[in-house]
């Protein structure tokens, strides 16, 4: 599990160049990153999950808006649930001791539990895989807690320090995803960042601006595993290709002031 102190150590220096947005933005950032607890005693936020009932509110406003494409997303992930082939779930049951495991979402959307018990998820959300789980948990064994966290794999890209997939909690803030990744880099401008899926942005630039504003984490936005998040870049009037060009006739121009005077 990543060290969210040492992220915020490392960025630290970063944050003093970024502009002023991203100065107000990241503090934010770094108070919920060192609040959220850890994977193996951390209870998670059930408000940080999205529930079926406000799901199927936000289908209908979806629909009502004329936003086609992202009503029926939210439909699909009302019906099909939230896991796919791959994606990670840790359980950690305490009894005597704490026992953690890390469970894969294999073909045909089941989990293999420890006492060898298949458990389907297709159609859970995963703000109701935790009640699930548990459920199945105390038919075998009996404890005193149970915690479930689901881990949704998702790319960040673009403007971070250390670009690439990360399997990030479901109930962490879109702006502990950046730090997750590194932080944000002196040339960043968060207020142009988009979701892409399957090529294609998904969510633009507003829309992720706003999600960032309310401080929604990645499965109120709706990520899903395989989602790349691309940290925008700050505009250049001159991009390096020009600027080459430009310092080129500039010194052309020095050299042929020298000659004839």
């Amino acid at each position: 599990m990543p060290d969210f102190n040492n992220f915020a150590a490392d960025a630290a220096p970063r944050r003093r160049g970024l502009v002023s947005r991203l100065a107000i933005l990241l503090p934010v950032c770094f108070i919920a990153v060192a609040s959220t607890p850890a994977i193996s005693g951390g209870q998670g936020t059930s408000g940080a999950l999205t529930s079926r009932d406000q799901l199927t509110a936000a289908a209908i406003k979806a629909e009502q808006s004329q936003n086609p494409v992202q009503a029926a997303a939210i439909r699909q992930r009302l019906r099909d649930g939230d896991f796919q082939i791959g994606d990670r779930i840790l359980l950690t049951v305490f009894s005597d001791a704490a026992h953690t495991d890390t469970l894969v979402v294999r073909d045909g959307g089941f989990v293999d539990l420890p006492w060898k018990v298949a458990l389907p998820l297709t159609g859970v959300l995963r703000s109701e895989v935790k009640d699930r789980v548990t459920a199945e948990v105390l038919k075998y064994v009996k404890a005193d807690k149970v915690d479930v966290t689901p881990l949704t794999r998702i790319a960040v890209m673009g403007e971070v320090a250390r670009p690439g997939y990360f399997a990030i909690r479901s109930d962490v803030l879109i702006t502990d995803a950046i730090m997750q990744a590194g932080g944000p880099t002196a040339s960043a401008d968060l207020e142009r960042s988009v979701v892409r899926r399957a090529s294609r942005e998904y969510r633009s630039a507003d829309e992720t601006r706003q999600a960032v504003a309310k401080g929604l984490t990645i499965d109120q936005f709706g990520l899903n595993a395989g989602d790349e998040l691309v940290v925008g870049r700050q505009h250049q009037l001159f991009n390096p290709a020009t600027s080459a060009v430009l310092g080129m006739i500039a010194s052309l121009s020095a050299i042929f002031f020298a000659v004839h005077h």
